[in-house]
């Protein structure tokens, strides 16, 4: 039934393989698929691949649609089991945010105890100290010998057929990293370079569903409900359909298009106030929507867009799909329109209310976040470098971050929101 061809070492450079090719030694011998018993390995197909990536949006809004885009992951990657992943190395404990082929037991078991003594999850912690995301096979890392001779293998991989690896990491933080994992059994034939492929081609839409969902993850319930989310964000928004329209914006992005410097709207299309710029920024946002549309594979991007005396415009145009939200018309992609003269909005409701923090640790926290040094902002309040230095510190223990920069990345990450509900 298999067919065994000689092997072509992946190219090192655009595989991701550059880090361990002395270690690709574990197949001599590339074994391929009767495609009889895998239909879908790995075949050209539009339609499926669209199917897939479009189901990856959908799960920006709605959880539930993980099962659907690691079913579909199945069919293209003609693999027998898939999994998304959370694993934090300084924690050593990992947490399966959906799985598909495998029996619920042995989610509790990777969860309660074997995923953190997955062979795999130092060495990814290390290739992700110094990038954003990697993909590649997982024999590749940790050849078989090693993982055969592991508990992992023996107690949790061999009961539930998981040895041909194919992950696609994204490091969400220092220690934690979110893992797309497709599996096959030791007896079927091993992923290869082109689930690498594959996998590095959804790495880039993985990343946008991700931050989508950090942020986006309350659009839900109502039209009313989906705008009072977008404002909550820190910056200006705005909802495109498939064909360009807007159809969703919140209250800064209404500010911004209203001062027509910069941006504006032509109709009920985005538009530049450059003729050059105007141009980039339709093609910018045609080809997320047709992403969120179904009808493409393009992962957005960004631009800069100048203003008459102010700093440029900063734009970012991702995908978005969802059949989620109960807005009148769900949009195809989101634009998102940074002003970085703006003043960043008071965290204070969100800190005093989940964070139990002072008045004076909260507007501490609001002048860091500013851009102000400790000395100044303690000038600003009008109390000693030292009592600030204090508060600082008790703001670090109940947040739970350790440095002012990192305490700067978890204000930035919270909801401007005027009372917490």
């Amino acid at each position: 039934m298999w067919e065994t061809q000689p092997e072509r070492l992946p190219d090192c450079e655009t595989s991701g393989f550059n880090l361990f090719k002395d270690n690709y030694h574990y197949q001599r011998t590339k074994i391929t698929p009767d495609r009889r018993e895998y239909p879908y390995s790995m075949l050209p197909g539009d339609k499926l691949l669209f199917e897939l990536i479009g189901s990856l949006y959908e799960a920006a809004a709605c959880p539930e649609r993980w099962e659907d885009f690691l079913r579909l992951a199945l069919e293209r990657f003609a693999a027998e089991r898939a999994g998304l992943t959370l694993h934090n190395d300084q924690k050593r404990n990992a947490v399966t945010i959906w799985s598909m082929g495998f029996p619920m037991e042995a989610k509790r078991e990777y969860d309660a105890y074997y995923g953190a003594r997955n062979p795999l999850v130092k060495p990814y912690a290390e290739f992700l100290r110094s990038r954003e995301e990697w993909h590649g096979l997982a024999r590749a890392v940790i050849g078989e010998q090693e993982y055969r001779a592991s508990e992992f293998y023996n107690d949790f991989g061999r009961k539930y057929r998981s040895y041909w690896v194919a992950n696609g990491l994204i490091r969400n933080s220092l220690h934690e990293v979110t893992t797309l994992s497709v599996m096959r059994a030791e007896t079927a034939p091993a992923l290869d370079q082109q689930a690498v492929d594959l996998m590095g081609l959804l790495i880039p839409h993985l990343k946008r569903v991700f931050k989508i969902h950090r942020t986006m993850e309350s659009l839900r319930s109502t039209a009313d409900a989906a705008v009072s989310t977008v404002d909550a964000l820190e910056g200006a928004v705005l909802g495109v359909n498939g064909t360009g329209e807007v159809v969703l914006t919140n209250q800064k992005a209404e500010e911004i298009i209203r001062q027509e410097d910069g941006v504006m709207l032509c109709g009920k299309r985005l538009t530049a106030t450059t003729p050059t710029e105007a141009k980039e920024l339709d093609d910018l946002v045609q080809l997320a929507a047709a992403t969120g549309a179904g009808r493409g594979v393009h992962p957005g991007g960004a631009m800069l867009v100048q203003r008459r005396e102010r700093q440029a415009l900063r734009i970012f145009a991702v995908p978005f799909c969802s059949s989620h939200m109960l807005t009148e018309v769900s949009p195809c992609a989101l634009i998102f329109i940074n002003d970085p003269e703006a003043q960043p909005a008071s965290r204070a409701a969100v800190l005093s209310g989940l964070y139990q923090l002072t008045p004076a640790e909260c507007r501490l926290s609001d002048l860091l976040l500013e851009g102000l040094d400790l000395a100044t902002a303690a000038e600003r309040m009008r109390v000693t470098t030292e009592t600030a230095r204090f508060m600082l510190k008790r703001a670090f223990h109940k947040t739970g971050t350790h440095r002012q920069s990192e305490l700067i990345r978890f204000l930035l990450g919270l909801p401007n929101v005027a009372a917490v509900r």
